[in-house]
């Protein structure tokens, strides 16, 4: 009896430590998400968009980063901080941002996320973001010199970019500091 009891404890303090353990890993949240946007505001009036978060900056549980998006009523794309924390479980997101309003989530998936924004006041407004890490795939195949095309290696690679940055920064034809929808939609195009 005895025995029994001590091996059912020594398990269950392993099981313990071994949650605790698990709960510290935080997943890895860097990279540029993207995706559609559903914001319906205090009068009523429904909107769909598209929107970009991009976390650069990831210590354990803490993060931080912007997000970029184009208002109805501004012809350029709008920035704003903002840094937030994964809960214990892993998988619950808390976001304050940096002018109003909170923005708290689920991890969805390896690569997806769901963000709900609340603003309340003057201007209130809720928000649901369904967003998906961008990546890109690059691979190659070595075929054998012989010429019956052989593979002799091939390899693919999945890239998560934290490229926003450089991309706003190509895509602003006119250097003035703010991409206009119209230089956004020419980069887009390759113009």
């Amino acid at each position: 009896m005895k025995k029994s009891l001590c091996l059912s404890l020594g398990v269950l303090i392993l099981m313990v430590f071994s949650s605790v353990a698990f709960a510290a890993d935080s997943p890895e949240l860097r990279g540029t998400w993207g995706g559609q946007v559903k914001l319906i505001t205090k009068d009523g009036d429904v909107k769909a968009n598209k929107a970009v978060f991009v976390i650069n900056k990831q210590d354990g549980s803490m993060f931080s980063g912007y997000k970029i998006w184009f208002a109805d009523n501004n012809e350029n794309a709008l920035t704003e901080s903002f840094c937030g924390i994964i809960d214990e479980d892993g998988s619950h997101l808390y976001f304050a941002e940096d002018e109003d309003g909170y923005t708290l989530g689920t991890i969805t998936g390896k690569q997806t996320l769901s963000l709900y924004y609340i603003e309340g006041g003057r201007k209130a407004k809720a928000i649901k973001y369904n967003l998906e890490r961008v990546r890109f795939t690059r691979g190659f195949i070595d075929i054998d010199s012989d010429g019956d095309k052989t593979i002799i290696r091939s390899e693919v690679v999945h890239v998560y970019p934290l490229n926003a940055e450089r991309i706003m920064r190509e895509a602003d034809v006119n250097k003035d500091g703010k991409l206009s929808k119209t230089e956004w939609d020419n980069w887009k195009k390759g113009k």
